[in-house]
């Protein structure tokens, strides 16, 4: 049953996400046909409806995410969700990975958008200025700081997993605070109350998190030479890059956490109108 769930989210939220990855798409085509045609006035359109396009896709998927749970289980449509032959913890992991699919699409969408925006802007660099500055960044020496190609491979896993943690965290928080705005002692002003609740949930637990980030000697650091767990403070390591385990872990919990009592909010004290 879950499969079909899974399946029924996909069609309904693609049918909104599509236009803004359709319209991203043309952009880039013709931005495209600019750069091979060399025009100027074209690309540089072309480039701020583009920026535009990335920025809105993101923006566009977390209203969709608030939206979607909100109206498919809190309104009227409600009491068809909650009617199905199905657990209430079926409609919670569906809506989550759903969630979550559309926004590592929408980041990764937004990435290559603006990867599309660099290219166009390089293409209108005359080369002999493009090989200035390339001569500049080596007699510099920033290539030779450089870490190699798999510190940077290893570095983009961390990144990825840590913001794969932050938007689950997200969600999370956003969906146990509409779940619990719409028990019977704040269902006359669901909004405020969830926008309270998830604002006061999310500054504590980040609160927290950063603590535990000053204080916990144990963090995942980036070093020239390797990449390794370091029983040290993130902010006292000498390393490229590091990231705070303690932090990362207890929000880990803490989003995990805030699904269960949503799961268990859905089964138990949520009101429909």
């Amino acid at each position: 049953m879950l499969g079909k769930l899974l399946k029924h989210e996909f069609k309904q939220t693609a049918r909104y996400v599509s236009l803004i990855y359709i319209s991203a798409a043309v952009t880039t085509l013709v931005m495209f046909i600019a750069m091979l045609t060399k025009a100027t006035a074209i690309s540089v359109i072309g480039s701020s409806v583009l920026a535009f396009a990335g920025f809105l896709s993101v923006v566009f998927t977390v209203v969709l995410v608030i939206g979607n749970f909100y109206n498919t289980l809190y309104t009227n449509r409600g009491y068809l969700s909650f009617t199905l032959p199905v657990k209430c913890s079926s409609l919670l992991i569906s809506k989550v990975l759903v969630s979550l699919v559309w926004f590592v699409i929408s980041f990764v969408v937004c990435g290559l958008i603006y990867f599309v925006i660099y290219l166009n802007v390089k293409s209108q660099v005359d080369g002999e200025q493009m090989g200035g500055v390339v001569d500049t960044i080596r007699e510099s020496g920033l290539l030779e700081m450089l870490p190699s190609g798999k510190m940077i491979a290893k570095a983009v896993v961390i990144i990825v997993f840590y913001i794969f943690i932050s938007i689950l965290t997200f969600v999370s928080f956003v969906y146990f605070s509409l779940s619990l705005s719409n028990t019977r002692p704040l269902q006359q002003h669901p909004w405020m109350f969830g926008f309270l609740i998830f604002c006061g949930s999310y500054i504590v637990t980040n609160t927290i998190s950063a603590w535990l980030n000053e204080h916990l000697p144990l963090c995942i650091a980036l070093t020239e030479d390797n990449l390794k767990i370091a029983f040290s403070q993130a902010q006292n390591i000498d390393a490229l890059y590091s990231i705070g385990l303690g932090g990362m872990v207890f929000m880990t919990l803490a989003a995990v956490g805030m699904l269960f009592a949503t799961g268990w909010i859905m089964e138990h004290k949520v009101n429909i109108k």
